[in-house]
């Protein structure tokens, strides 16, 4: 298993689905199986990789999908466990790096990676190495679907602060460029445990993440922009980056 990677979530894990409550996961769910129905995958397996606090794979398992989840962050994935699970099968939870997915190959229809996920691996290379594995545990006519934060959400949906103060918790946030990264700074305080961190993503254009899809051996099928179809201001100059497995 490679270092633990400096973006992976741990004090942060106990305040996070505070932080994103209204987000609208079953919003992104939907769009993540129209794409797969778009390129004619059935889908009855779906890996949610980096799954954070599983809200994606909640709404999944509810939806009667056979779910498997992994994360890098013990911790996020320890509130995931503590979520009531909808559906007959419970997902099952692993620890995992995108650097080298715990997983054997052709097990999904549908492989999913939101919420820039993709983008704590700060090296190309990285992003060559995560996307190859990803595009291994794919089945033969599965489809991936990655959403990564790209310069385009700099000047569509950017916002350089963020400020939540609800149930106790009050988190203020700062998010500053520094040439191609976002530098996120948090400070946050819940029942007497305060916090500052600060994690770092890298911004891929859409032409260097092309090549990065195609040196993983992964074919770009679409990229279907998340707003308007989510009308929330966060989805602005997101995007779902849809593509297909070797064979």
């Amino acid at each position: 298993m490679p270092p633990v990677a400096q973006g992976a979530y741990r004090r942060y894990a106990l305040v996070y689905d505070l932080v994103w409550r209204a987000a609208p996961y079953h919003r992104f769910v939907d769009l993540c199986l129209e794409a797969a129905a778009a390129q004619g995958t059935g889908v009855r397996r779906v890996l949610v990789a980096a799954c954070g606090t599983g809200s994606a794979a909640v709404e999944l398992a509810g939806r009667g999908y056979e779910v498997t989840a992994f994360d890098l962050s013990p911790e996020m994935l320890a509130m995931a466990a503590t979520k009531r699970w909808p559906g007959e099968r419970p997902p099952r939870l692993v620890v995992g790096d995108l650097r080298a997915v715990p997983f054997a190959g052709g097990w999904a229809d549908l492989v999913l990676v939101l919420n820039a996920s993709m983008n704590y691996l700060l090296e190309p290379a990285e992003v060559v190495a995560a996307l190859a594995h990803l595009a291994r545990t794919a089945a033969p006519g599965g489809t991936v679907v990655v959403e990564p934060l790209s310069p385009r959400f700099v000047h569509e949906g950017w916002e350089p602060g963020r400020h939540v103060e609800r149930e106790g918790l009050r988190l203020d946030a700062s998010y500053e460029l520094e040439g191609d990264l976002v530098v996120e700074r948090l400070r946050w305080s819940l029942g007497g445990v305060e916090e500052a961190e600060t994690y770092r993503q890298r911004l891929y254009g859409d032409a260097e993440l092309t090549e990065l899809l195609a040196a993983a051996g992964l074919e770009l099928a679409e990229r279907r922009p998340m707003w308007p179809a989510i009308p929330d201001q966060p989805a602005r100059g997101r995007t779902l980056w849809v593509a297909r497995p070797p064979g």
